[in-house]
């Protein structure tokens, strides 16, 4: 297979276009990493290796024709440098003279010129175009990888005549693989072995096998450490990331400039979060009939939300927020958890090419659903704005889903054009070819075309599939104690006469909003959950951010603005179960009541501090609010997606800041019990 054509690095302009697996000819599956492994051992093994010969890592052992690293736009380093540092442009993205002109304005003092370029990065987090800019990226690491397993094939059936029509094949249809960090049947095991294990084993010709060095598990800067890579102190947890001493990536990393993983911490991380995760990505398919369409592909795509600044969210969360847990819960305190170094953890992509079947599937779900020209907000027109780093606009600019004021540096098509967010929407025949799909997923395959009620069906299944289904978990409360929650008719919130509403049931969730820029790195907001002498975690709002002297322009930009991160944590309806039945139970013990049931014996002996523990404790949020909807189904059809209405912000939980349990001396006193309890006084 012959490498993309691409204009000559000599030449004045030189571009490596982003066109995924063109040169195939065919759109094919990107598969789960585990599915790949067990299922399509030709394909995992031209993976790995494909995936190493990028890394700069060959193995000349294997008796197969291995190539070198290429051309240097597609090495690993290239396209994980774009994420972050080292800050200078993408080497596949030379722009021409006039391309270069005009974002300098001497005359303007907001405008300095850096040192030692004029290069503020590619950050396209917070925005509108988080998930469309991060598509082509995911386009060009598949495609990097795809043309070394290309060449790899070719060269296997070359050297072994026996071989033809088993490897090349296989070749065309590799797609990179992801990994579903949300799903319920597998993420509370944590990590497959596949994505840390140090070593793996591949097939080689003939049937037989060997053990090679796992790609996935790590990345050995091969040119030494980048002369910009700098030490990171995280205040809230009181540890330094060695990033200009680390030769290699690390997990979890202890604070020593020696570094290390600590992939038992990772896995209890990833364990600890797996019902948050699924939970939440079931509430994404939970966004109602009829929104404004753009200001409901804001709240879906980002977690910054510019057309909303106050506590009137549809409270159904951000696809970039629960992407960010996964950088903090992987990472701890290594390179994928702060985003100037992520991307040079190889698990980056298995996460990012999740994020994109996740997209795929909402935008499938939700086709009317998009950014659009801008949005409207009490009745007056905004234009989305977006803070860029680039030699293009650097300010507020307008920025659209097409023209020059689309372009999602520094991506760009066969014919030298950039990439725009409309090019990136839907995986259809009709859409902008892409060359890749994702395998049926709950009767729902993203690459075809369907009506609006397969559409609507497929959306409930998915929300069900991870977790979100009020339907079922109405019939495993204590009704007779959720009786007396006000559930008002959904006629009354403008739903058609076809919608009902689940009696004596509330969906529960607390809005957390956060300061971008609170600490000179990432942080998380835990909140846990205390019962006895037990804590267990109930959710994360994890802050991606970079520090104050990164050289992100977007990044300063935003902490000028005070930007507020949010994030949404779904409260398991089993625990606001315990909460109402115990306060009832209170309630008959006040009065003398006998009905106890039973369950509120066993109740009244637990801890009353259900939820107490907030972490860090150091810093003001801009908001930790209670929120509840109550739930309509449609009468004649079960399965339709159930609509949630009737929004009602309840108490903020830390009203006088974040309260370390260690430092109340009633726990009870504070956190969503109280706010609940509060809530409930006088009601039944």
């Amino acid at each position: 297979m012959q490498e993309d054509a691409y204009n000559s690095p000599g030449e004045a302009t030189y571009y490596y276009p982003v066109i995924g697996r063109k040169n195939t000819g065919i759109v094919a599956d990107r598969l789960l990493i585990t599915d790949m492994q067990k299922n399509y051992p030709y394909q995992f093994s031209l993976f790995i290796l494909g995936y190493s010969a990028i890394q700069g890592v060959r193995n000349t052992s294997l008796g197969i024709a291995l190539p070198d690293n290429g051309l240097p736009a597609a090495s690993f380093f290239e396209i994980a440098a774009i994420h972050g540092k080292p800050y200078r442009e993408y080497v596949g993205d030379k722009k021409s003279p006039k391309e270069r002109v005009a974002d300098y304005d001497e005359n303007n003092p907001k405008d300095t010129l850096p040192t030692p370029s004029r290069f503020g990065g590619y950050c396209n987090h917070g925005s509108v175009t988080f998930p469309t800019w991060h598509r082509p990226y995911m386009l060009l690491i598949e495609q990097a990888m795809g043309n070394a397993a290309d060449r790899i094939a070719a060269n296997i059936e070359k050297q072994y005549p026996a071989e033809i029509g088993k490897w090349v094949p296989e070749a065309q249809k590799l797609r990179f693989p992801f990994w579903d960090w949300a799903d319920p049947a597998t993420n509370p095991q944590g990590l497959p072995a596949v994505l840390y294990e140090d070593t793996v084993v591949i097939t080689l010709p003939g049937g037989k096998s060997a053990t090679v060095q796992n790609p996935i598990s790590y990345y050995t800067f091969q040119g030494g450490i980048p002369s910009d890579f700098t030490d990171i102190y995280n205040a809230p947890t009181n540890t330094t990331a060695y990033f200009s001493k680390w030769t290699r990536t690390y997990r979890h990393a202890p604070s020593s400039p020696q570094g290390g993983t600590d992939i038992a911490a990772a896995q209890t991380a990833i364990e600890s979060q797996a019902s948050h995760l699924s939970s939440g990505i079931g509430l994404l398919f939970a966004f109602p009939d009829g929104m404004d369409p753009a200001i409901a592909y804001d709240e879906f795509s980002n977690a910054v939300t510019e057309s909303k600044r106050q506590e009137d969210f549809n409270n159904t969360g951000a696809l970039e927020a629960l992407h960010g847990i996964i950088h903090g819960t992987i990472g701890g305190n290594g390179h994928m958890t702060n985003p100037d170094y992520a991307a040079f953890d190889p698990i980056f992509f298995f996460h990012h090419c999740n994020v994109d079947r996740l997209i795929a599937l909402w935008e499938w779900c939700y086709p009317s659903y998009w950014m659009g020209d801008g949005y409207v907000h009490d009745g007056v027109s905004y234009s989305w704005t977006q803070p860029r780093g680039t030699f293009a606009q650097v300010y507020n600019e307008q920025l659209l889903p097409t023209g020059a004021r689309g372009n999602l540096y520094p991506f760009r098509n066969d014919n030298g054009t950039y990439w725009t967010s409309e090019q990136t929407r839907f995986l259809d025949a009709n859409a902008y070819p892409k060359y890749y799909s994702y395998p049926e997923f709950q009767g729902v395959k993203v690459d075809q075309t369907a009506t609006d009620a397969e559409r609507a069906a497929g959306r409930a299944r998915i929300a069900k599939y991870y977790g979100f289904d009020p339907q079922q978990a109405a019939t495993q409360v204590d009704i007779e104690a959720w009786s007396h929650l006000p559930v008002p008719s959904p006629q009354s919130a403008g739903l058609p006469e076809t919608f009902q509403a689940i009696k004596s049931y509330r969906v529960f969730v607390v809005l957390v909003q956060l300061p971008e820029h609170a600490f000179n790195a990432s942080y998380q907001f835990e909140l846990h959950k205390n019962s006895g002498n037990q804590t267990d975690l109930v959710g994360t709002v994890t802050v991606f951010a970079r520090p104050d002297y990164s050289p992100c322009t977007a990044c300063a930009l935003r902490r000028e603005m005070g930007t507020t991160v949010r994030g949404i944590i779904t409260l398991p309806p089993s625990l606001v179960n315990d909460i109402i039945v115990k306060q009832r139970c209170r309630r008959w013990q006040r009065n003398s009541r006998n009905d106890d049931r039973g369950n509120c014996a066993e109740l009244d002996g637990k801890a009353v501090g259900y939820i107490a523990h907030v972490s860090p404790p150091n810093i003001l949020p801009s908001g930790v609010t209670l929120f509840s909807a109550a739930v309509a189904e449609k009468a004649d059809d079960k399965t339709y997606p159930v609509q949630l209405y009737d929004w009602q912000k309840h108490n903020a939980l830390f009203t006088n800041g974040w309260k370390d349990q260690t430092k109340q001396s009633t726990p009870a006193s504070s956190g969503v019990l109280t706010s609940l309890l509060g809530w409930l006084q006088g009601r039944g």
